[in-house]
């Protein structure tokens, strides 16, 4: 009788259990659905625009069976031990928080190149982006799922052992057997909850670094950069100008006065223009709406076909601007106003740069305000280009990123009230519009002309046939799409400037709407290194392109997604 009573207990409180776990389940697909706004039912709509029936069944299963492993893995919760179940509450909580911070900021969930971003950045940087990223929401489901650690307490039946390993098991399975299927099927990550979309990113990271070779992160490097051919030079040649790159940070393009913008955020570029000695093409369009990405696609010359980017490795293996100067003689230079790693999404890209120069140095180990540090690399580029030609230097500045407060003197405000929070690493919300977008505008005034006042004296007579490209690496929201900073898939994210400065020796159209992807060819040009050599034209570079050549224009937000801007 005792033995009949407890298997009925047992098999009430499984009943109980699963009931519990099935409930729990509902409210986060509701709450994650509603609340954070994940995308079911654009990723529907997506199926039927572009699927076949059958994958459009086979990516429903998948969502499906997503949604069944996290039942799975509630219902192992509230079977297992006490140290088991603070194990699950902390990896959940860890999964809620900061897949809510990427939906929050950036309109999606994390992926496993946010991982070798992460540890790109610097100390000041991941403070900002922890607290760019900071979700309320991620509150709810953490204290609903520790109330029901507490409250469902199931018999801990003699096959709890074999539940715990044939769980683990089928989300390994799962989410390994995904990532394989997305490298040669799935067009566009399928939504999931925020708990499984964390172990995608985990199993992700884990297969495309340590398995694949890994397109993200340059300490997994097993994709080399492809051998260029080595033109037929005398002895003697030496390069006959210094070629400049300058990658600003979050500028967009509709905010320079430059550009027909109503505040003079860039007075002395509209001095260089008038004097002819400044070459527009207006509001061009970035490669994507991250930093990295944007570096790692335009100096290998990528396009926004060659994304998603699972199985070739274009941007890991494609040469380098680096590889075409040094062939030609360059030496090559790259100030980075941001990081003390390497930007490149691989390793060896550092073999082909001749001095390397990171914030730390450029900042005096920190004696240097933020707001100088561009002024100190206009500075030093300036020496080199004075004094020499056949140098070939990439300038990531430090630009105008979140928080704009950071990135001018106080003094220098022209636009007030201007956004200046006690803590500077607080992130305003909509409310506060006006005095963001007086701060923004303050930072691109300052951090702009200045940097161009100290890199040349007489832009006139620029010396040593020096030409300087400058571009910026995506924009920024200003609330356009309800979020602060960048990262998303709004136009305003993608609209960079774009312009030359110094002789081109020859008639060029900047009716051309332009990208990113024609700065690559351009600088080619520049070079002189010989057309048949190159390793791939699909653009047209800036010097020869007209307006007849334009067309429709792309950027990816994520590299898995390409975007009409036009």
């Amino acid at each position: 009788m005792k033995s009949v009573q407890q298997t009925g207990r047992a098999l009430r409180d499984e009943i109980r259990v699963k009931w519990a776990a099935f409930g729990f389940l509902l409210f986060v697909l509701a709450y994650e659905s509603y609340v954070v706004k994940v995308g079911y039912s654009d990723y529907l709509i997506f199926l039927m625009d572009t699927q076949s029936l059958s994958d459009g069944l086979l990516l429903c299963s998948c969502i499906a069976i997503s949604h069944y492993i996290f039942y799975r893995m509630v219902v192992v919760s509230f079977i297992s031990s006490s140290p088991l179940k603070f194990t699950f509450f902390v990896l959940f909580t860890c999964a809620v928080v900061i897949e809510y911070g990427y939906q929050k900021a950036l309109g999606r969930f994390s992926g496993s190149f946010d991982i070798g971003n992460a540890v790109a950045t610097t100390g000041e940087q991941k403070i900002a982006s922890l607290l760019l990223y900071a979700n309320p929401s991620a509150v709810v489901p953490c204290a609903i799922f520790l109330a029901l650690l507490l409250i469902v307490k199931g018999t801990r039946l003699p096959k709890k052992a074999l539940r715990y390993w044939s769980t683990l098991v089928l989300t390994l399975v799962f989410f390994l057997g995904t990532t394989v299927l997305g490298a040669v099927f799935i067009e566009k990550p399928f939504p999931m909850l925020s708990l499984n979309a964390f172990l995608r990113t985990g199993s992700d990271f884990l297969y495309w670094g340590a398995f694949a070779g890994g397109n993200f992160n340059q300490s997994f490097s097993r994709v080399s950069r492809r051998k260029i051919s080595q033109p037929a030079l005398a002895e003697e040649f030496q390069p006959p100008n210094n070629i400049i790159l300058v990658i600003d940070e979050s500028v967009r393009a509709d905010h320079l006065s430059l550009n027909g913008y109503s505040r003079k955020t860039t007075p002395f570029l509209e001095q260089l223009n008038s004097q002819g000695v400044l070459h527009s093409w207006g509001i061009a369009v970035s490669a994507s709406t991250g930093s990295r990405f944007t570096y790692n696609s335009l100096i290998a010359g990528l396009q926004p076909d060659d994304f998603p980017d699972k199985t070739e490795f274009k941007i890991r293996s494609h040469p380098t601007l680096f590889q075409y100067a040094k062939a030609m003689r360059y030496k090559t230079h790259f100030f980075d106003g941001q990081m003390n790693v390497f930007w490149g999404a691989n390793g060896e890209d550092l073999e082909f740069i001749d001095e390397w120069h990171g914030i730390e140095e450029l900042s005096n180990h920190g004696f240097i305000e933020s707001y100088e540090i561009d002024n100190q690399i206009a500075k030093q580029a300036k020496s080199i280009i004075s004094k020499s030609t056949g140098n070939f230097i990439v300038i990531f500045k430090h630009g105008s990123h979140i928080p704009y407060q950071i990135n001018f003197p106080s003094k220098e405000a022209k636009w007030v009230p201007s956004y200046n929070a006690e803590n500077k690493f607080a992130i305003p919300d909509s409310s506060l519009l006006d005095e963001v977008i007086n701060a923004y505008d303050n930072s691109l005034r300052y951090n702009i002309d200045s940097f161009f006042i100290n890199l040349v004296d007489d832009y006139k007579k620029i010396p040593n046939h020096s030409v300087i490209l400058y571009t910026g690496d995506h924009g920024q929201t200003l609330f356009a799409n309800g979020k602060a900073s960048h990262g998303g898939s709004t136009k305003v994210e993608a609209a960079v400037p774009l312009f030359i400065i110094g002789e081109l020796n020859r008639d060029i159209d900047m009716n051309y709407k332009a990208s990113h992807q024609n700065l690559f060819p351009t600088i080619l040009d520049l070079m002189n290194y010989p057309v048949e050599l190159r390793d791939h034209r699909s653009s047209i570079s800036l010097l020869k392109a007209t307006a007849s050549d334009s067309a429709p224009r792309f950027f990816n937000p994520d590299l898995d997604q390409k975007v009409p801007f036009d």
